[in-house]
């Protein structure tokens, strides 16, 4: 949800732009999907990262086959 707080009004931003319809619909779209991914793919990074960054342990996830980063 935090980062769809950031990325929603950017989109809305990128449709702004002048252009014909189908490029102001499809680079928002393009934008979210690409950014939801890089978030989909680094979550258990970011995770690891912020418990980190409180002085909280970070926790060895056997689901991912590896230890956090």
């Amino acid at each position: 949800m935090r980062h769809l707080t950031v990325m929603i009004p950017a989109c809305l931003l990128l449709a702004l732009l002048p252009g014909p319809t189908w490029l102001r619909l499809m680079v928002p779209a393009l934008a979210l999907a690409g950014s939801l991914f890089t978030v989909a793919v680094y979550a258990d990074d970011i995770r690891a990262a912020r418990l980190r960054q409180h002085g909280l342990p970070v926790p060895d996830d056997p689901d991912l086959g590896r230890p956090t980063h």
